[in-house]
């Protein structure tokens, strides 16, 4: 009788024990949790350039300083960005509108700027920004203006659809004033300054 009751006891506790197991596998099973990545989507936003509240700016240097500055108007042109990257663009200037704000320039540089020998505005009315990348902060491009082409290469910022460009040099030395600056003197430190300025300001609508 009592082999009989110590029997009965082992398996009960045998079974317990295979219960208990079971529930404790069943219990870390449903301790693992599936983590889901979720991306996120950026729409594509297309925006035709306000002309009347963007704004081109040019400069020179002389030395270390400014010498002449003054702005240029946007004729048209679209960009789209998705987020804050800028994946197509494209702009025109009006070379016709080309102002000297210094003290020292005005009417007199302007009127200089748009002819023949420098940007030649008679025949060439605009100047046309042709979009290659944005990347990693900087856009890539090309410059037509004058009948010639200026690889162009700056940082830009998108904020809320509008555009930041930051000052950025190109060299404009093909330009027939500084052609024939260079052929006329041979003294290099009378040549003006080939390298000119730009940044502008663009928003969109």
């Amino acid at each position: 009788m009592k082999k009989k009751l110590f029997f009965g006891v082992g398996i009960a506790a045998m079974m317990l024990a295979s219960c208990g197991e079971a529930a404790e596998e069943t219990t870390e099973g449903t301790d693992e949790t599936t983590d889901e990545v979720v991306e996120e989507v950026v729409e594509p936003v297309t925006y035709e350039i306000d002309t009347t509240a963007s704004v081109i700016n040019w400069f020179n240097t002389e030395g270390e300083e400014k010498g002449h500055w003054g702005t240029v108007k946007v004729l048209s042109g679209s960009y789209t960005t998705e987020g804050d990257m800028i994946t197509s663009a494209s702009l025109s200037a009006n070379m016709n509108t080309i102002t000297s704000d210094d003290d020292m320039g005005g009417e007199k540089l302007a009127g200089h700027l748009m002819a023949p020998d420098f940007f030649d505005v008679n025949q060439f009315a605009s100047a046309d920004f042709t979009f290659s990348k944005h990347e990693e902060g900087t856009v890539y491009g090309t410059l037509s203006s004058a009948g010639l082409e200026f690889d162009i290469e700056a940082a830009a910022t998108v904020t809320e659809g509008a555009v930041e460009i930051a000052e950025f040099k190109v060299d404009m030395s093909s330009l027939p004033f500084f052609v024939m600056e260079k052929e006329k003197e041979a003294d290099e430190s009378k040549h003006h300054d080939a390298m000119i300025g730009i940044s502008a300001s663009i928003v969109g609508k």
